[in-house]
């Protein structure tokens, strides 16, 4: 009997520090006490090819809140994998089929394309305002005129809306989550893995991984 008891006090102090965890690790994933271009920099295995991008384009007074008209922002930010896939999708093959890599860092990309491509390509994800997930209307990927439309800091549009997932087999019972639509005609489907992220001055929505820096 005894051991049956120690048994239970174990499992409910595992239970017990696990429920603790995963709610203190949420509330650390949410609140950033620094601005956007500091927590950048908290996070490097999500934001360093970002980072140098922005930092050899001298594109930081947007992400620290120091640029007129851009001191609170939302970013739709393309993480590190989104943005590596791009610089390797410069390529060419010989007749062997053995695959050549125009660039290798991204200082390489800037220099090739050209700045100002490159500086559009990462201002287009950037809006005026701050837009948390509660603040983007319903909307679906058929029905053009939901949700919202954003401007970039490049003067592109792209549409964003908010949809409530399934879960447990029953529609909109789920958990919200936001879509992005972009490219031509919005009709680049683009999901965000991570919402609402928040730095002094402003949101960050962390895109899929699967998403590739140049779709929006």
């Amino acid at each position: 009997m005894k051991q049956i008891i120690l048994l239970g006090l174990l499992v409910s102090m595992v239970v017990g520090c696990t429920k603790y965890n995963s709610i203190d690790t949420g509330l650390a994933q949410k609140k950033y006490s620094g601005n956007m271009y500091e927590y950048f920099h908290s996070n490097t295995y999500d934001w360093d090819s970002l980072l140098v991008l922005v930092d050899y384009m001298g594109l930081e007074e947007y992400f620290t809140g120091e640029k007129e008209g851009y001191e609170t922002v939302t970013f739709f930010g393309p993480p590190n994998h989104s943005i590596r896939r791009w610089m390797y999708s410069f390529k060419s093959y010989n007749d062997m089929g053995i695959v050549t890599y125009k660039y290798h860092s991204m200082k390489e990309v800037v220099d090739g394309e050209g700045v100002e491509k490159c500086k559009k390509l990462i201002l287009s994800h950037l809006v005026k305002g701050k837009y948390e997930v509660e603040d983007i209307p319903m909307g679906t990927s058929g029905d053009k005129e939901s949700g919202i439309i954003f401007t970039g800091a490049a003067d592109n549009t792209f549409r964003v809306f908010s949809f409530r997932e399934t879960f447990n087999g029953v529609p909109e019972t789920g958990a919200i989550r936001l879509y992005v639509r972009g490219g031509l005609n919005y009709s680049t489907s683009i999901d965000v893995a991570s919402t609402d992220i928040e730095p002094t001055n402003g949101i960050v929505h962390s895109l899929a991984y699967g998403f590739t820096l140049g779709q929006l």
